[in-house]
């Protein structure tokens, strides 16, 4: 049930950023939310990069003249997404099926504010609220070295290991092959993880509330030991990549608004600094045993090397 009076300030620490949810609406937020629940602070807390969202049940009101469409399709939602620009604003919409209501998301041009108009009867039964802070954070986080990245990730001891690739690559595979053959490996996040470069150069690499279809939803953060992209293949290789082709290895699974210049050009500052650090592989690769064992040879004597 909702409760309409009841007005709640919820916030999350995810990447050790914090999420700030204003529900003014009177939503169980930790059962429309589930996959928060780790990510949630006992208390207020306050950072320089927070993102501040608001849910709201009001409808949104846009000035269809004063938008221009920057995209129409997402891997997603796909044909049922839209994001739009204003001049002071961004607006993302799941448009609606026949029997559901588009919900909205009305943003600041740095994602660092958004308000969010959602349908309430579908707040317990879908996964968009989830969708669209992610949206949000994946760009306001930015300001703050950080970077929300489609992969895979899995940790052995205090160091992560992301694979990256194109949907339907086998990332998934990749990692729980090699939960199944590497001894003392868990998994991370499948999905969204989060890498954060620090001033002195130390790189993180989080879990985070998204994770696909995959419910491994950890509030966990271990050094990037590497990241290695996958292709599928008839046979398996490895090779390492430096400088241009280790920055194009790892673009395309970066999360920013490519039609915003800033947004855009802090993202690849933030890759930039990453490939300088951490190794970048190429993997073409069979989903097998001898795929893992490869990879984990190359990523562990890389480490050992760079240890000195």
């Amino acid at each position: 049930m909702i409760n309409k009076n009841k007005i709640n300030i919820i916030y999350y620490k995810v990447a050790d950023h914090i999420i700030r949810v204003a529900d003014r609406i009177g939503i169980d937020m930790d059962r429309a939310l589930p996959n928060f629940v780790p990510f949630r602070l006992a208390e207020a807390e306050f950072g320089p990069n927070m993102t501040s969202i608001e849910v709201s049940s009001e409808k949104c009101d846009l000035d269809r003249d004063d938008l221009k469409l920057l995209s129409d399709v997402s891997v997603i939602w796909e044909e049922r997404f839209r994001l739009e620009e204003s001049k002071d604003s961004y607006i993302t919409s799941i448009l609606a099926n026949s029997k559901e209501q588009t919900w909205t998301m009305k943003s600041s041009k740095d994602f660092a504010f958004s308000k969010v108009f959602l349908n309430i009867e579908e707040v317990y039964s879908t996964n968009k609220l989830s969708w669209l802070i992610m949206v949000s954070f994946g760009q306001a986080c930015l300001n703050g070295r950080t970077l929300l990245i489609h992969a895979s990730v899995v940790t052995k001891g205090n160091l992560g290991y992301a694979f990256l690739g194109k949907s339907g690559t086998g990332k998934s595979t990749h990692s729980r092959l090699w939960l199944s053959h590497i001894e003392g490996t868990e998994l991370l996040n499948d999905d969204n993880p989060a890498i954060r470069v620090f001033p002195n150069g130390d790189t993180f690499i989080y879990g985070t509330p998204w994770s696909g279809k995959t419910h491994c939803y950890k509030n966990k953060k271990v050094q990037l030991a590497g990241i290695t992209r996958l292709e599928q293949a008839p046979h398996n290789s490895f090779e390492w990549k430096s400088g241009s082709e280790a920055f194009v290895a790892v673009l395309p699974s970066g999360s920013a608004i490519r039609w915003d210049r800033f947004l855009f050009s802090q993202m690849v500052s933030i890759l930039e600094a990453i490939i300088s650090k951490i190794p970048v592989g190429h993997l073409k690769c069979l989903p097998d045993l001898e795929a893992v064992e490869l990879s984990f040879l190359n990523l562990n004597e890389r480490r050992m090397l760079n240890n000195g």
